[in-house]
């Protein structure tokens, strides 16, 4: 396994935790909110608001995987957790501005390019750091291929052998 090189605080366990309990926190706060806004409208955030709410539902889809994601590969003791954990976050902020969007949209709209401009740096490291994990899985498959074809054409050369 690869050596991560920068141990970083926000994928130790303790912070992972808080990060989840700030999470739930923080949507449940908003959507009390949201129930709030919406008891004196009539209709639910999903009436007028469906985009926004479909991909909430999306990003919320994606923060549970990647943290069951992230616990397995911790479990397995790779140092490629980072990945799903940076996914994780991603999906979690971006949730939570989907919903801070139903409450206060321009609020929600200039949260939204921070976090956009935050992604895509993120983004970019992430993606050098996966080319990584391609490229040694390319040569680990390289080196069992160039291992494999001499056997392969050895027993082949023993069943061509005549018998006597």
């Amino acid at each position: 396994m690869a050596v991560n090189p920068r141990e970083n605080p926000a994928f130790e366990k303790e912070s992972i935790i808080m990060q989840h309990g700030i999470f739930a926190l923080l949507v449940g706060t908003l959507n009390n909110q949201i129930q709030v806004k919406y008891q004196s409208i009539k209709g639910s955030p999903f009436d007028s608001h469906d985009v926004i709410m479909s991909l909430f539902l999306v990003a919320l889809f994606i923060y549970a995987t990647a943290s069951v994601a992230e616990v397995m590969l911790r479990a397995r003791e790779s140092t490629y957790y980072t990945l799903v954990g940076n996914l994780r976050l991603f999906a979690s902020a971006l949730a939570a501005i989907l919903l801070l969007a139903i409450l206060a949209p321009i609020l929600g709209c200039v949260i939204s390019v921070v976090w956009a401009c935050l992604f895509l740096g993120v983004a970019y490291e992430s993606f050098r750091e996966f080319c990584d994990i391609l490229s040694q899985l390319t040569n680990k498959l390289l080196d069992m291929f160039t291992r494999l074809i001499p056997r392969v054409r050895r027993h082949e050369e023993e069943l061509n052998q005549p018998r006597v």
